[in-house]
């Protein structure tokens, strides 16, 4: 296929980052099969029960199966007895929002069809899922960072979060293949307008990312509105790119006066994920964080800990497990890679409008995720589909010309 082809990697290339993701996969698999043990308390293995038990509806009832699988009729009553066996079917709290459960739950209970009820069959088509919508990330990038493409590589597909929690049976890989496409496709609308099939693309992709993490939708509207409106309005882009940001704050405190409160939704995502965390016997990460009130003023106040908390923790002596060891080390990387891009930065830097949503969609993503979420180990998750974009916005400001001389000239100490 023509999305699949590059000017910067041959195929081989791509069949080994590829293979990378569906190694990754196994890995998690095994992960929580042999070092944690308790398979019933791990998100893999539930979806993946979930979607056999859906899957078994086809030996009593062909049309039973394709209501849950379409959600047309999947309200039946009769229905029930399905979903009272699953484990994440029903969702206690959905606040007006579809159930991101069964997006994952349906994909098991259709490749099920094929897998002959082998997980690794599973993991394989959710790493193509995931591995297809980074490409298309990586698509969008290739022609600007031609010089430095495996650094453009590197930072989009093997950030550990994305490449561990994005490559096995969970929502983020669902999610991930998603949203990279959704990019790539808004891309395609930015460069050479609304053409139909572009749109159509996109509309298909908004639907299904509706039905998958709708926060991460949210998290990517200001930075998509600043990319298409940008070069219509104020010249700029720092005062245009505030004010955008600033209207969209000004729509979110009133919106519960056009039918819809998001900060009264965001509060209550956050009292009912401290409840439920509260409700686990063993939590080792689960954190104190502010509390919400409903209002546009304490979204505001506590967006900066919140931002902080997804950026910086796990801290290295919160870690217990290789996981979270992991996720601790990730956040030292980022760290010294920000700082190390601040002090090699260009010395005259033009930044094309995907910086800016790189930066709004990482501050919105990591605000969101931190106000609501109290378990640093559910936390490294929310992150990961922001993780590209810190990595693709650093390498447009570092200044790699300084770095190759000072490396050629023998390192730091001869600068």
């Amino acid at each position: 296929m023509k999305f699949f082809q590059s000017s910067l990697f041959n195929r081989k290339v791509l069949y080994v980052v590829f293979l990378s993701k569906f190694l990754m996969g196994i890995i998690l698999v095994l992960i929580y099969t042999y070092y944690y043990h308790n398979q019933q308390s791990a998100d893999v293995f539930k979806y993946f029960d979930d979607g056999n038990i859906i899957h078994k509806s086809l030996r009593y009832n062909v049309f039973d199966y394709l209501r849950m699988i379409t959600g047309i009729g999947g309200d039946a009553p009769h229905l029930m007895k399905y979903y009272d066996t699953c484990n994440f079917w029903l969702k206690e709290f959905n606040y007006g929002l579809l159930n991101d459960n069964r997006i994952v739950i349906r994909f098991n209970a259709i490749v099920r069809l094929i897998s002959m009820g082998n997980i690794y069959i599973h993991t394989l088509f959710m790493s193509f899922i995931s591995f297809t919508g980074l490409w298309g990330i990586f698509k969008v990038f290739e022609k600007q960072f031609a010089k430095s493409k495996w650094l453009l590589l590197a930072v989009v597909f093997f950030f550990p979060s994305v490449w561990f929690w994005t490559s096995g049976l969970l929502k983020e890989g669902i999610l991930m293949g998603l949203f990279g496409l959704l990019f790539y496709y808004m891309n395609r609308v930015y460069i050479y307008g609304f053409k139909p099939k572009y749109l159509i693309f996109v509309f298909v992709l908004l639907f299904f990312l509706l039905q998958s993490k709708f926060y991460v939708l949210v998290a990517a509207i200001p930075g998509f509105i600043f990319v298409c409106t940008q070069n219509k309005f104020i010249q700029n882009k720092y005062l245009y790119f505030a004010l955008v940001h600033a209207s969209i704050l000004l729509i979110v405190a009133f919106s519960k006066h056009i039918g819809y409160d998001f900060i009264y939704l965001i509060e209550q995502k956050q009292h009912d994920f401290v409840k439920f965390a509260g409700t686990l016997s063993e939590v080792g990460s689960l954190v104190k964080i502010p509390d919400l009130e409903p209002t546009i003023w304490s979204v505001i106040k506590n967006a900066p800990e919140a931002f902080f908390n997804t950026m910086f923790r796990p801290f290295l002596w919160e870690s217990s497990g290789v996981v979270m060891l992991m996720a601790a080390f990730e956040n030292i990387l980022i760290v010294a890679a920000v700082v190390f891009a601040i002090i090699f930065r260009k010395k005259s830097i033009s930044l094309s409008p995907y910086f800016f949503f790189s930066i709004s969609f990482i501050i919105c993503l990591f605000v969101i995720a931190g106000l609501t979420t109290p378990v640093l180990g559910a936390l490294v998750r929310y992150k990961a589909p922001a993780l590209p974009f810190m990595g693709i916005a650093l390498l447009i400001i570092i200044d790699e010309g300084r770095v190759w001389k000072l490396v050629s000239k023998g390192g730091l100490k001869n600068n």
